[in-house]
């Protein structure tokens, strides 16, 4: 086979990285960023202890960012409830809904 039938892709591949640059990031090798610490367990020191590590790969965590995972979750899972007591409250104020086999409008029976 001759290199003749062979037509280049406009296509740019990454440099290699500058020479004044040692330290790689984990996308730039093609490897996954590992254990990202979020949605697992933590575990704690003693009281009064400050150490936190990873519950999967046993990281030394801070323990500011923990708390602050936590507290994100905590936050993002009232908000869930809320949104969730506000729609069955509009779902149980309705009377009518739209049939599935004649889609007419038709009352709600409440037993």
């Amino acid at each position: 086979m001759s290199d003749d039938n062979v037509k280049k892709l406009p296509v740019r591949f990454k440099g290699p990285l500058p020479e004044d640059r040692t330290v790689m990031l984990a996308w730039e090798a093609g490897k996954s960023g590992g254990c990202q610490h979020t949605m697992t367990q933590y575990i704690v020191g003693g009281v009064g202890e400050t150490e936190v590590e990873c519950g999967r790969c046993g990281a030394k965590l801070n323990p500011m960012w923990v708390l602050m995972e936590i507290a994100t979750a905590d936050r993002r899972y009232q908000e869930a409830a809320a949104r969730h007591k506000d729609e069955m409250r509009r779902l149980s104020e309705r009377t009518r809904t739209k049939c599935e086999h004649c889609k007419q409008m038709t009352r709600i029976s409440r037993r």
